[in-house]
């Protein structure tokens, strides 16, 4: 794994606990949460008071070597981002068949073999999303949580209004996707049940 350098603590760390920002049209600092914009790239902590601190001193300027349009909405930008590169894997594993959604279908899943994460909406009753923990803890010691998303956000990605309860299956997708949903709780600075809850 590839190390780089932070812009504002100076610390080397694995690209995986980085954000790369970019710098698009007009000299505009952008969020490049997948790292494949052209040109060089900024990095930073992934931690939104280091993103905050970095837009507050000249940090994007200095590593840049250039002046540089840092967007007062960049943190907001970059959670946005962050959360879509993730939110997007739920519908491609929507599409393979490696997401099932709703209660009855999640309870069926975990009644028959262990997923890879459960997706349950921070906005959710908690009566549903208990149930759903209990028989994961019944049957399989305890199956990883991830609750950081709305209900709309997660509907959005099924082609619903709403979407409350899912079950990602393992494999490459479930992978990919706890991966950007782990860079999106170290963002928020989040480590509680509330957001990915590592085991239910």
């Amino acid at each position: 794994m590839r190390e780089r350098k932070c812009i504002q603590t100076a610390e080397i760390l694995p690209e995986t606990k980085l954000v790369r920002f970019a710098i698009g049209p007009d000299d505009v600092v952008v969020p490049d949460v997948k790292a494949r914009a052209p040109g060089r790239g900024l990095w930073v902590k992934t931690d939104r008071t280091v993103l905050e601190a970095a837009m507050k001193s000249r940090s994007f300027a200095r590593a840049a070597k250039a002046k540089v349009v840092v967007p007062d909405d960049l943190t907001a930008r970059t959670d946005e981002a962050l959360s879509r590169a993730a939110l997007n894997l739920l519908g491609l594993a929507k599409r393979s068949g490696e997401l099932l959604c709703g209660f009855d279908q999640v309870r069926g899943v975990l009644q028959n073999r262990r997923p890879a994460c459960l997706v349950e909406a921070s906005d959710g009753a908690l009566d549903g999303r208990r149930k759903l923990q209990a028989l994961g803890q019944g049957k399989w010691g305890g199956v990883a949580m991830v609750s950081c998303f709305t209900q709309g956000q997660m509907g959005g990605t099924i082609g619903r209004a709403e979407s409350t309860h899912m079950a990602l299956l393992p494999g490459g997708l479930a992978e990919q996707f706890m991966f950007h949903v782990e860079r999106l709780c170290a963002f928020r600075l989040l480590f509680s049940d509330e957001t990915g809850d590592k085991r239910s």
